[in-house]
C-alpha cells in the first residue's frame, strides 16, 4: 500500500511508500511509512514516547524525502505540512499517535 500523490507540474501520478525527515535532537534520520485511509489521505502513526514527536507540533513544515516502493525510482523530497498530532487507538494501534500530513503544491506549479 502506497500513498498517490499527483506531480502538479507535470501532472503524472506518483506513488509513495515511506518517508523520512531529519530530527533536530538527536541529529538522526527517523523513517516511517505513509499510509492512507478513507478518511485521511496521508498520515503517518509513530509510537508514543517517540523522539519524533518531541521534534515536531501542528502546523510545522519539515522537508521530507518521499521513497517509492520500486527500489529503481529516485526518491523526492517535498515541504510536508504536520495537519493534525492525535492520539487514536481507533486505527489498531494501541499507544501510537496519528499525524496527518500534507505536502505542500510548489508556487510556481499552482496553475491559476
Amino acid at each position: 500500500m502506497g500513498f498517490m500523490i499527483e506531480d502538479h507540474c507535470d501532472e503524472n501520478i506518483k506513488e509513495f511508500y515511506s518517508a523520512e525527515f531529519k530530527l533536530i535532537e538527536p541529529r538522526i534520520l527517523y523513517q516511517f511509512k505513509v499510509r492512507k485511509s478513507v478518511a485521511e489521505p496521508m498520515y503517518a502513526v509513530v509510537k508514543e514516547g517517540s523522539k519524533a514527536l518531541d521534534n515536531i507540533k501542528e502546523g510545522d513544515v519539515i522537508n521530507m524525502r518521499y521513497y517509492s516502493e520500486d527500489k529503481t525510482i529516485p526518491a523526492e523530497s517535498f515541504n510536508t505540512k504536520i495537519k493534525y498530532i492525535t492520539k487514536d487507538s481507533s486505527i489498531g494501534f494501541k499507544d501510537h499517535y496519528v499525524i496527518g500530513l500534507d505536502i505542500e503544491k510548489e508556487k510556481d506549479c499552482i496553475v491559476a
